[in-house]
Formats: C-alpha cells, sequence, structure tokens
C-alpha cells in the first residue's frame, strides 16, 4: 500500500449527515436517537491551507492505514496531525466519518493533553483497530470528499450510499433533500492520491460557493469530459433504489451520492 505526502491543514466545521439503519454492534438506543438527530444537520468543512488533489492523505502526519486508528501505528499521538488545532480537527473528522456512533478513540496532542473523538456514520468501522483497505480507503476519500468545503459555508447535506459498500448509510433518500448535487469517490490514501467528484443537476443549475459546480479553486476534480455528469458516466444503485445514487465511478466501487435542500 502506497502512501503519498500530506497538506492536510484543515479546520473543519463538522455536522455529520446520514440515512439508514445506523446499526452498529454493541450500540444502544441513546447511541442511535444520537446519531439520527444529526441527520441532516448543517455542516461545512473549511480548508484553511488546502486539502490538495496533489497530495494524499500519507504518514508524513502520522496517520498509517496499514494499522487501526486506536493504536499508537495508526494514529501517533502528540505529532503529525495531533501536534496543532487544525491537525485534531482533522482528525475529530476522520473519526466521525470512519466509526460508528457509540466509538472513541482517544489521542494526545503535543503538550501530552488527551482529546477524545466520537465515530458517527461509520463508513470505516475496521480502521479502528485494524488496517484500512483499499476498499476502506475509497469510503473513507467520498466521505471526505463530501463535506468539503474550500469557503466554510456551512450546507445542509443528506448522504446516500449503496447498501453494499455503506451498510450504516443506505441508499434511501429524503423529501427535505430534494436537489442531488452530485458523487464523491477516489483514493487520497494512494501515491498518487486520486480525489474526484461528477455532477448532478444541484451543481450545475445551483451550485453552492466552495463545492462541485462553483468557480474557484477545487480540491478534487472531475475526471470526466463534457459537463461531467454522473448520470452519462456512473453505474446507478440496484432495483428498487436505481434513482437515489452511484454505485461504481470511473473504476471505483465505493461512491457516495450528496443531496442537498
Amino acid at each position: 500500500m502506497k502512501l503519498g505526502h500530506i497538506a492536510w491543514y484543515a479546520a473543519i466545521l463538522v455536522a455529520m449527515t446520514g440515512c439508514g439503519g445506523y446499526e452498529g454492534e454493541g450500540w444502544d438506543e441513546g447511541d442511535v436517537v444520537a446519531a439520527e438527530q444529526e441527520v441532516g444537520s448543517t455542516n461545512g468543512f473549511e480548508a484553511i491551507n488546502g486539502l490538495h488533489s496533489g497530495n494524499g492523505l500519507g504518514s508524513d502526519n502520522g496517520l498509517h492505514t496499514g494499522n487501526g486508528l486506536h493504536s499508537g501505528n495508526g494514529l501517533h499521538s502528540g505529532n503529525g496531525l495531533m501536534a496543532s488545532a487544525q491537525g485534531r480537527k482533522t482528525v475529530e473528522y476522520i473519526v466521525k466519518c470512519a466509526l460508528p456512533a457509540g466509538r472513541t478513540i482517544t489521542k494526545y496532542d503535543e503538550t501530552l493533553t488527551d482529546h477524545t473523538y466520537s465515530g458517527l456514520l461509520g463508513v470505516a468501522p475496521e480502521w479502528e483497530n485494524d488496517a484500512c483497505d483499499e476498499d476502506c480507503q475509497e469510503r473513507m476519500t467520498a466521505c471526505l470528499g463530501a463535506h468539503l468545503n474550500t469557503t466554510g459555508q456551512h450546507v445542509s447535506i443528506f448522504l446516500v450510499g449503496n447498501e453494499a459498500e455503506f451498510p450504516s448509510i443506505g441508499p434511501d433518500t429524503s423529501g427535505a433533500y430534494p436537489t442531488r448535487e452530485g458523487a464523491f469517490f477516489g483514493n487520497i490514501f494512494k501515491s498518487p492520491p486520486e480525489f474526484h467528484y461528477c455532477n448532478s443537476d444541484g451543481a450545475v443549475t445551483s451550485p453552492v460557493p466552495g463545492r462541485i459546480g462553483s468557480s474557484g479553486q477545487k480540491q478534487y476534480d472531475n475526471p470526466f469530459s463534457g459537463a461531467g455528469l454522473c448520470a452519462d458516466n456512473c453505474v446507478a444503485f440496484d432495483a428498487p433504489h436505481a434513482s437515489a445514487g452511484w454505485k461504481s465511478c470511473g473504476g471505483f466501487d465505493n461512491v457516495i451520492t450528496v443531496y442537498r435542500q
């Protein structure tokens, strides 16, 4: 597994969103309620120094996909991402994306102050204690891309994923989020990293500043020609959810489709 270099110094304003059952081993009713209360909440992922498509999320910042996040060899304490406030915000978001509700990890910063981070979406639960393989890396990339907003503007989003790859999110849509913005996919953990999106109607007709479809520098790219539409380049979910989202794009089988209000 190859790891790229990193330019990950991002400030994150996050409220995670999702759909589906929020099922996970060891959950109690309170965990489920807490997770469901986050659905559709306001969020933004503000890149201060940029999450650059020419850089990956690699070992230079003390993050290793070959080991679990919970271990010292998976996510270092005291240095790398844990050694700055912006880096710790990135860790907070990575954990919320990777682990399910009810799971936490604790790490120490450069002053040996402890910080506890809570999971929520659970797109890569295996990364808590074990390696994050290629599929895991792709799921994390899709989740990170779905929440990136280079302006820091808070936007409510609703995540949809193919049930086979994203059982904690699921393929169901919400009437409160009628605008399909696009889809996110790739692998930012490999070298060279790939960080991609494709457009749906929302990105074309009503783009949000800092997100896909808007002008300005992007940390990800659309690899498709022309309008770069998901509908022209991706494989849809199986019935009965075929119209909800995309299960593969550009050779990647771990794709998250995003809806907006």
